[in-house]
């Protein structure tokens, strides 16, 4: 077994800009392919043109001197280590903050014998994955065909989901665009959630479903990483997760919070069959990413202060298995290759992800 270490490292990520997916962040939506997601546009320092260049030198050569024999400033410093210093940053410098604030304690372990990869949150697992053999994604391409004559109806979706799809999530909570930072809680989820399937996608290394059958045929071009887990299915549920709890935790703006979590819940499901009928996706594929977002989403309810478990899950994915957000929360989920890993556990807060969550909540009392 050998054991690849977890994001420590990673300092900044100094081309974030910007939250792309809402109005505070430079309106919603945004398609990008950098699997950055929304952390690329707004927020970055502003190019002065020439003509302002020299204009402001010539102000400041001309104003200067009226200066000279006033006291001396007294200086003073922002407070040390302070998450109420993140109102102060860009919004690419929080998107760094909040990305390894997460990532560090992110670990994995690779078992080379039954191709698995075991995730962890600090020293609790909270997903163990096998790899499925080429036979089992050859019987999901079964399934999948019956997808493929809603092209047509779903094309718009499938565009328009290319990139994260934030405002599917505004349509479902009622959003505008003066929640900036609600906006930013559900693009840095997404986020977080991207980059952890990205792990399991790299050592599982499964071929997406062009590769195995001719007769997929894509609408839109397959990216370049692979198939299992879902990305895409990964960010949906986390969003729905965090966003769930989000809804519970402020019942006095979402009156109707269970019509909410349940819309939630069935979106983040569609986003995930999207993803299957434009050819990209076996329904395996959402079946891991749904698993392996809810768990981000618990991950970050917990650092931002809620007292949520996470749960603990291994997945040996079953090749009849269609998905369905019905099945995906029975309780029973063994005919579908679920089995509980180990016992839930909490994980501890951060001061910028509470940091995020109050000024959210904030938002809404306005």
């Amino acid at each position: 077994m050998s054991q690849a270490g977890g994001f420590g490292g990673f300092g900044g990520f100094g081309g974030f800009g910007g939250f792309g997916g809402f109005g505070g962040f430079g309106g919603f939506g945004s398609a990008n392919f950098s699997g950055l997601g929304p952390f690329l546009g707004a927020g970055a320092d502003p190019v002065y043109d020439p003509a302002l260049v020299q204009g402001l030198q010539i102000a400041e050569q001309a104003i200067a001197h009226v200066t000279h024999g006033c006291p001396d400033p007294k200086g003073r410093q922002a407070p040390f280590s302070e998450a109420a210093n993140m109102r102060f940053w860009a919004d690419w410098v929080r998107s760094s903050v909040y990305l390894t604030d997460f990532l560090k304690d992110l670990d994995w372990h690779i078992d080379r014998q039954s191709e698995a990869v075991t995730l962890h949150y600090g020293s609790p697992s909270f997903l163990k994955l096998v790899r499925p053999a080429v036979e089992t994604f050859k019987q999901q391409l079964g399934i999948m065909r019956q997808y493929l004559d809603q092209r047509p109806d779903r094309s718009s979706e499938v565009m328009t989901q290319l990139s994260f799809p934030t405002p599917y999530f505004a349509m479902v909570l009622g959003l505008q665009t003066n929640h900036r930072h609600v906006s930013e809680l559900i693009a840095v989820v997404q986020l977080l959630a991207s980059h952890v399937a990205m792990v399991a996608k790299h050592h599982l290394a499964c071929r997406r479903p062009v590769h195995l059958g001719a007769t997929v045929m894509p609408m839109i071009p397959t990216p370049a990483h692979g198939s299992f887990p879902s990305a895409h299915a990964a960010e949906a549920y986390a969003v729905a997760e965090i966003m769930g709890h989000f809804a519970a935790a402020h019942q006095k703006h979402f009156a109707d919070v269970e019509r909410r979590r349940a819309l939630l819940a069935k979106l983040a499901e569609r986003i995930a069959v999207t993803r299957t009928v434009a050819g990209m996706h076996f329904p395996i594929d959402s079946w891991a990413g749904a698993l392996l977002g809810k768990a981000v989403g618990q991950i970050v309810a917990g650092k931002c202060g809620l007292e949520v478990q996470v749960g603990s899950f291994a997945y040996d994915a079953i090749g009849s298995s269609d998905f369905f957000n019905s099945d995906f929360e029975k309780p029973d989920r063994t005919p579908f290759g679920i089995e509980r890993q180990n016992n839930n556990f909490k994980v501890r807060s951060s001061p910028v992800f509470e940091w995020l969550w109050e000024r959210a909540g904030e938002e809404l009392a306005r």
